[in-house]
């Protein structure tokens, strides 16, 4: 499912945390490992506040009756033969993504004995002074992004991009939104288009405007499912330049 950050919100929370490690790093570096994971645990448990909060599902009495109901998805789902290879490749980046914290430790001796030390004597940087600490550990994090971003962009370069599937077990469509497994919620907004698959048996509900899946909705009635979506107010999504 999207970030309940926008992209924009996502950049910019980004680029302040790499600004807060580099003035923690240059003024107390004993405690910046537990504070950078008192931060990542706070900021991971908001987005996950944040998520559950925008999926929360309404009373009944506000979505009214449901215009169509899957209760058994896996049952179309198992006659995906495509499926398996999109997880694949899905669990395929996510260790990727955990091979590029590792790549990060292994440059650490790499960045602290041979790329500081030239920037200081080009620049005439020290570390006696609080700024020029905190310029040391702000391209420090710069460089260890640049690694794993362009070590990502080598490794996947060429390939079609994963996108993360999302598919519920059950699942019920109502004029203002889908409920996915009775826990969950996803709004019928302006944003919201959909793809049918009549062949692999999904309806994938997407973003128009950031091109993100949302959820994919498997069953045998797929003809059925565009139907009452199209009746809910939802369209295709136009296909991607």
């Amino acid at each position: 499912m999207s970030s309940p950050f926008s992209r924009r919100t996502t950049i910019l929370v980004q680029a302040v945390s790499i600004l807060l490690f580099a003035l923690v790093s240059a003024v107390v570096p004993q405690y910046a490992f537990v504070i950078f994971l008192l931060y990542f645990i706070v900021f991971m448990v908001l987005a996950m506040k944040a998520t559950a909060r925008s999926m929360k599902v309404p009373p009944r009495s506000e979505l009214g009756s449901p215009i169509f109901k899957e209760p058994n998805a896996v049952q179309a789902m198992l006659t995906d033969k495509m499926l398996q290879a999109e997880m694949g490749r899905q669990m395929k980046l996510m260790f990727l993504n955990l091979s590029m914290v590792f790549l990060v430790f292994i440059l650490l001796p790499v960045y602290s004995e041979y790329i500081w030390p030239f920037i200081a004597e080009r620049t005439g940087l020290t570390e006696s002074n609080l700024l020029d600490n905190f310029v040391r550990y702000l391209g420090m994090y710069m460089f260890f992004i640049g690694v794993m971003q362009g070590s990502r962009y080598l490794l996947m370069r060429g390939q079609q991009p994963v996108q993360p599937v999302f598919s519920a077990r059950s699942f019920a469509v109502y004029r203002k939104g889908v409920v996915l497994d009775e826990r969950q919620f996803i709004q019928f907004t302006q944003d919201v288009c959909f793809n049918a698959e009549q062949e692999r048996k999904f309806v994938e509900l997407r973003n128009s405007k950031s091109k993100a899946t949302l959820t994919r909705l498997y069953t045998l009635e797929v003809g059925r499912l565009v139907e009452k979506l199209r009746e809910a107010g939802l369209g295709e999504c136009q296909p991607q330049a």
